[in-house]
């Protein structure tokens, strides 16, 4: 599917299906360097606690050549991330050890962020007491991502940063089913990125900003899973990215748009964030397509949500 592909050497892969690999094999060949204190499955990558010199390490190995392509991205992403802020402050993202290739898959080996997530998906848990009580100081993460003077990661970087995000909405949006396209009347939302996107700024972002990729760190709050990060993205993405995540993936459009309330009162541009969670209301509609028995209720009502918001 167009909405996740990426262009690596001029062939387009799949970044989103992952394969099983060989976990006693991943094993054995990390066990040269590393005692290997877990290991397991995920849905795009095998993933393993290693330790060295009692130290606890994570590693994430990639299951096909396409996840390899944004993995590699999340290994710029920490370098960069970590060269510009300090480990002084609240907001820590994993510093890498080290990267290679096993079997031709690329994998980086991280420190450990041992701590609870802020929430788990999919539960409906967005009302946990460390989210909500850390609302504010994720608003200020995002905002100091914003700033963030990187340097290019991917090939997206040199690409306009309107267009690619007006064709990523245009992706989603062809990978919807047309009857639901036309049942939930979702060119609407379409029409709202189409005239709109041209007034967005140009910001970093870190492309998968929710609770459950957020851990509670002794009262810093670290972040992890870095692939879709980018120096070329537009303004508000990420705040928005929570936003339409609480609403429709932990079914709490309540504190969804307590969120979207905060920002209102921080002077955010409500047509510009009324954009950028238009598009991700097209992106909602993609997932809900995927799944086995889909159930477009709450995306729907995210829909009218957003389309109501002026």
């Amino acid at each position: 599917m167009k909405a996740f592909e990426v262009n690596v050497n001029g062939k387009l892969l799949d970044y989103r299906q992952g394969r099983n690999l060989d976990l006693e094999k991943i094993r054995k060949f990390f066990e040269k360097n590393f005692s290997v204190e877990k290991i397991w499955q995920e849905k795009r990558h095998a993933v393993a606690i290693l330790k060295r010199d009692n130290k606890n390490y994570f590693l994430k190995l990639s299951t096909t050549e396409g996840i390899s392509a944004v993995t590699k991205i999340e290994y710029k992403w920490n370098e960069e991330f970590n060269r510009l802020i300090p480990r002084t402050g609240d907001f820590w993202v994993p510093r890498n050890l080290e990267s290679g290739t096993y079997e031709n898959l690329f994998y980086l080996i991280t420190d450990y962020f041992d701590g609870e997530k802020l929430a788990d998906r999919p539960q409906n848990n967005a009302s946990a007491d460390k989210f909500k009580s850390d609302i504010q100081k994720i608003i200020e993460f995002s905002e100091m991502i914003e700033d963030l003077q990187i340097a290019e990661l991917s090939k997206k970087d040199y690409e306009d940063y309107r267009a690619w995000f007006l064709e990523k909405t245009k992706s989603w949006y062809g990978g919807i089913p047309p009857e639901v396209r036309v049942k939930y009347q979702i060119e609407k939302l379409l029409n709202i990125v189409e005239k709109n996107h041209v007034f967005l700024k140009k910001r970093a972002r870190h492309g998968d900003f929710t609770p459950w990729h957020m851990i509670n760190l002794n009262g810093k709050i670290g972040l992890i899973d870095g692939e879709h990060a980018m120096k070329n993205s537009v303004e508000y993405y990420d705040i928005s990215y929570i936003i339409q995540r609480t609403y429709s993936v932990l079914d709490n459009p309540d504190f969804a748009k307590k969120i979207f309330g905060m920002l209102i009162g921080r002077n955010y541009n409500i047509e510009k964030l009324r954009t950028v969670l238009a598009a991700r209301a097209v992106g909602g509609f993609l997932d809900e397509s995927l799944k086995d028995l889909p159930d477009y209720k709450i995306a729907a009502d995210f829909k009218k949500w957003v389309t109501d918001l002026i």
